[in-house]
């Protein structure tokens, strides 16, 4: 029979086949893996309105007994949930079911490295440094780094038509990284690399603004055809214009 947290997750939902297998999952793929499994599972549940907006998630021990995991693997998905718009979590309580709601609506209170520094300081390193890698890249791209650039577009199109929004963030790094590198500037690799966690999850904000997910993915597709024309100029106007439009996504006011 169901536990009443199986309910609570939806008639869609199936428990893990084993914990056994479970464990063998974390073996091979990770913790940060079997994080982003849960994650997809429950974004599922929502996209498909088995959980409706205002409903409340199984505790954090119940859901770590039904996807048999620990309950820092189930912190670290509500915590990318509540960063993607999924769900809100306040102290104390159950995180609570957003939807897929267009509005941005607390996103700034998302921001998980306010420790460190705010996410606007994000905003600005990318801002300087993401339009010179463009530039530099551009100026000496090859054929196989262009198809490297189309693949990542294509699989960054293909998990926002699934729905996935994480994997869709991590693509959209991918896209980035692959600039930074082909700008053969050692430092700034380095940095973009030390950067890395930061630097997704101001991937991952914009995409909390459902009604705008698309935006992401158009302006990587203009940029790409900057690199296609060898337009080093342009690839790096449009790579400054791209990074203006994602932080005002999340409400975040950039000077050029």
């Amino acid at each position: 029979m169901p536990s009443p947290a199986s309910k609570r997750l939806g008639k869609g939902w199936e428990k893990p086949t084993s914990k056994a297998d479970v464990e063998r999952t974390t073996a091979t793929e990770g913790t940060t893996r079997v994080s982003h499994r849960i994650v997809r599972e429950l974004q599922e549940i929502i996209g498909r309105g088995e959980l409706k907006p205002g409903a409340l998630l199984p505790s954090e021990r119940e859901l770590a007994s039904n996807f048999w995991v620990s309950r820092s693997s189930i912190r670290e998905a509500l915590s990318v949930l509540e960063t993607l718009g999924l769900v809100s979590i306040e102290p104390g309580r159950r995180a609570r079911v957003l939807g897929r709601s267009g509005e941005p609506d607390k996103l700034l209170k998302r921001w998980h490295y306010a420790s460190k520094f705010n996410e606007h300081d994000v905003y600005e390193l990318r801002l300087v440094l993401e339009p010179r890698a463009a530039l530099l890249a551009a100026e000496k791209i090859s054929s196989e780094s262009l198809a490297e650039l189309t693949a990542s577009l294509a699989t960054m199109k293909d998990r926002i038509r699934q729905g996935d929004l994480l994997a869709a963030a991590h693509e959209d790094f991918r896209f980035h990284d692959i600039i930074v590198r082909l700008s053969n500037n050692r430092l700034f690799q380095e940095i973009h690399h030390m950067n890395r966690n930061a630097i997704l999850e101001s991937q991952k904000l914009p995409l909390a603004t459902h009604k705008r997910l698309w935006e992401p993915a158009q302006e990587h597709a203009r940029i790409l055809e900057a690199f296609e024309q060898r337009d080093p100029d342009r690839a790096a106007y449009l790579m400054q214009l791209h990074i203006v439009r994602a932080a005002d996504r999340v409400g975040i006011f950039l000077k050029r």
